[in-house]
């Protein structure tokens, strides 16, 4: 058992009668504790965790009565100590799946579920997209590996970001930080965790997050040039029928390059999943995928 870190004042305000026993770690301040999942957001302000508490809870109501989707559960918050009880989700991150050679295109079918059910539980809205806000995110010149590959890309994205500024796009709730280890499969179906950030975006953009985690981790790229294969993306947008193609490329382009920003020019410095992340991007930008 594993108690040294665990916040167990929290704990015990969350828990009183309930001693904490068969304690898992599972991420910086992150602990399965039995049945449940212990989350503690010190840095947040009173405001901010509000917030987070609001986020979760509107997340379970979007999934309610949904068979085979859902979202992690809040079981209880204790706000003096930051910190979250969410119900503990057994089954394997869709990430995890992908790296242990699960199909992507199933993995992208019953993503496209869960994220239709998440979009489609408000009214959704139309506005404006502004390209622009998301390139002020991103480094110029990094210094990372590739350093001139990066630049071509961010080029060519700058280019993209011309073209589409100003269209008309579908705003949703959105999870806002849709990658693969953040839905866990199960038999039963998929639930997605970590809804710290659910706001009001472009749809589009958790797609290209979603599919931008994809081509990272998978084991092997198709040849099919470009940047999402035909096959995939029919098999997500079959279950995703209001797939707005051309923003979420943008945001996948743009997802893809936060990440390679963050890869080291040393080859010893980045470590395995780095490794893997650039030579996805070595192999899609060799398919045309940022052009």
């Amino acid at each position: 058992m594993i108690l040294d870190d665990l916040p167990l004042a929290a704990w015990a305000t969350l828990r009183p009668d309930t001693p904490p026993d068969d304690v898992e770690v599972l991420g910086p301040r992150i602990w399965r504790v039995g049945g449940h999942v212990l989350k503690l957001f010190a840095e947040a302000d009173r405001k901010r965790f509000r917030r987070i508490v609001r986020a979760h809870r509107q997340a379970g109501r979007l999934f309610r009565g949904e068979e085979g989707l859902a979202a992690q559960r809040l079981v209880a918050f204790a706000e003096a100590e930051r910190a979250l009880l969410l119900a503990f989700v057994p089954g394997r991150s869709g990430r995890m799946a992908l790296l242990a050679g699960a199909d992507p295109t199933r993995l992208l079918a019953r993503s496209g579920d869960w994220l239709r059910c998440l979009h489609e539980g408000r009214d959704c809205d139309t506005g404006r997209f502004d390209a622009w806000a998301p390139l002020e995110r991103l480094v110029p010149t990094p210094g990372c590996a590739d350093g001139e590959g990066y630049e071509a890309a961010m080029h060519a994205l700058r280019r993209s970001a011309d073209a589409l500024q100003g269209q008309k796009v579908r705003r949703a709730v959105l999870h806002g930080d849709l990658t693969l280890a953040n839905l866990l499969f199960h038999e039963g179906g998929v639930t997605g965790i970590d809804f710290e950030n659910l706001a009001l975006h472009p749809a589009a953009r958790d797609v290209g997050e979603l599919w931008a985690d994809l081509l990272l981790n998978v084991r092997r790229m198709p040849d099919e040039p470009g940047l999402m294969p035909e096959a995939w993306q029919a098999a997500f947008a079959a279950h995703y029928p209001d797939l707005d193609a051309g923003h979420a490329a943008f945001y996948t382009r743009h997802r893809l390059l936060r990440a390679w920003a963050a890869i080291p020019a040393r080859p010893h410095d980045r470590g395995p999943a780095r490794a893997r992340h650039l030579a996805n991007l070595r192999t899609l930008a060799a398919k045309g995928a940022f052009a």
